[in-house]
């Protein structure tokens, strides 16, 4: 080769043709392309196999070495391309610099040149784009309009949208709750529409989209007033920022994500009903190693359709529940309430403290019944105690009984009075007793021994029967015996007056 005609100086020689094999083996980027004029379509003379590699260029945008820059090249079996040839008088040395988009008019000849081997494009109605022969080769996303509507990918779209999804309500909670007694309605949203509106106001030339050979598409759209950008999986996980900046993510299959470092939201919302809204159609699950603080500069409602079960230390550790209310605290439970305290595995017994500054009030509609293995102590230290039963009130005791007042014991019945001691009955009053019976019977087994230390009257309305079966005595120490005064006399002398019955 003469080295006066190196490229550049041995002319220039550019070509139009078609792509026909991509396969790069050294995995260059290179295409194989029948060039018009320097090709003839008969393979049986060039088959693909015996055309040149051609290699691509890339714009300046792209440093195309080390791995940088966009790899390989784009170009399909079927796209037409521009280029020249690096060597002007052997022609094997094509260089691509473009491609060229048509209007195809019919599908490809695998048979031919100047077409797609694989016979795939171009196709007469590919399955997302939509495109067929006798269309423009521009993306219909990118021709707006109407024709953006036929897009596989907003047909999807729209098809598919959201709409509407729950948002959570405030329990009436009216029994225990001053202002939570309003109908739980429950409000709606939706996921906002493609591209921000029910039709697309996409413009040719400003929306420039990529879509890939299966259906990857970005797009950049410079419509004025519908200024957005839009990323999509061929499966349909896509992002858009819509011309407000709005932000719209829908992934169609799961979502992770993984934060080696830190992560900071911040919400700047306005307006009573403005913030965050988060429906789950399923289950959530949160997990923190360390610390979970949580602070609420208004109201926190729970409103839980099923159960809600909370432990509390469930490290080898344990744990404790420590609150502090400064309000009031209400509760209304339709069912039973069932708790324990201090059934630790080791049976280490622990205490149940309440301290409440002022009333207590408790109605029990049923029975009450408490179980104590020790002591029981109640005090009132200002006032008094009252215990009032409906039917009957029993006390039972397995030892003593102490009763004790510091003033006045009233004990009254409006029925029968019974009293049975199984062993001695002692009686102690330091003042008067004054007993009045609408009538008495007694009945003694055993010795009766009265003893008193002043005087005894005894005053009898009625008849008086005294009926004595064994021997009758009176010892008289000192003093007199008058059967018949009706006072008590004054006598001077020590004669004595019996009155026979």
């Amino acid at each position: 080769m003469d080295n006066n005609y190196f490229m550049g100086l041995d002319g220039f020689v550019w070509f139009t043709g078609v792509v026909e094999d991509r396969n790069d083996p050294s995995q260059l980027g290179r295409v194989k392309v029948r060039c018009l004029g320097f090709h003839t379509d008969n393979k049986d003379d060039i088959p693909t196999k015996d055309l040149p590699w051609a290699h691509v260029m890339h714009p300046v945008t792209d440093p195309s070495m080390q791995g940088m820059g966009s790899s390989p090249s784009f170009l399909l079996e079927g796209s037409w391309v521009v280029g020249f040839f690096r060597d002007a008088r052997e022609k094997q040395q094509p260089v691509v610099m473009g491609s060229l988009p048509g209007v195809p008019t019919s599908t490809p000849d695998s048979s031919k040149g100047f077409n797609d081997p694989n016979a795939i494009y171009p196709n007469s109605s590919l399955p997302k784009s939509g495109h067929t022969t006798g269309e423009s080769d521009t993306n219909r996303l990118a021709r707006g309009g109407e024709d953006a509507e036929t897009h596989q990918s907003l047909i999807t779209r729209r098809k598919i949208k959201v709409d509407p999804i729950p948002i959570a309500t405030k329990p009436n909670i009216g029994t225990v709750s001053d202002t939570l007694k309003t109908t739980e309605t429950r409000t709606t949203w939706a996921e906002p529409d493609p591209q921000g509106v029910d039709t697309s106001v996409s413009q040719y030339p400003k929306n420039h989209v990529f879509e890939s050979e299966s259906g990857h598409i970005f797009e950049v759209d410079d419509t004025p007033k519908a200024e957005r950008l839009y990323r999509e999986h061929t499966k349909g996980t896509f992002e858009e920022i819509h011309p407000d900046g709005s932000r719209v993510v829908k992934v169609v299959g799961d979502d992770y994500e993984i934060i080696a470092g830190n992560k900071k939201v911040y919400i700047n919302a306005s307006g009573a009903a403005a913030g965050l809204d988060l429906t789950v159609r399923g289950k959530v699950n949160q997990y923190i190693t360390g610390d979970y603080v949580l602070e609420v500069g208004g109201d926190f409602v729970r409103k839980i359709h099923g159960n809600e079960r909370v432990k509390i230390g469930a490290g080898s550790g344990g744990g404790n529940l420590e609150e502090e209310i400064r309000g009031n605290h209400s509760f209304n439970i339709a069912n039973s309430v069932k708790g324990a305290v201090g059934t630790t595995s080791s049976g280490t017994s622990k205490d149940y403290d309440i301290t409440i500054a002022g009333n207590e009030t408790r109605t029990v509609n049923g029975s009450q019944d408490t179980f104590v293995t020790s002591d029981i102590f109640v005090t009132s230290t200002t006032a008094s105690i009252t215990s009032f039963a409906a039917t009957g009130n029993s006390i039972t005791a397995g030892a003593s009984i102490d009763v004790q007042s510091g003033g006045t014991t009233n004990l009254g019945s409006s029925g029968a009075v019974t009293t049975s001691y199984e062993s001695s009955h002692t009686e102690t009053v330091s003042g008067a007793v004054v007993e009045s019976y609408g009538s008495l019977a007694t009945s003694i087994s055993g010795t009766t021994s009265i003893n008193h230390t002043g005087i005894a009257t005894y005053q009898y309305k009625d008849a008086f029967k005294e009926r004595i079966e064994k021997d009758h005595f009176v010892t008289k120490i000192t003093g007199f015996t008058d059967h018949t005064a009706t006072v008590d006399p004054a006598r001077a002398t020590g004669t004595t007056v019996v009155t026979a019955i």
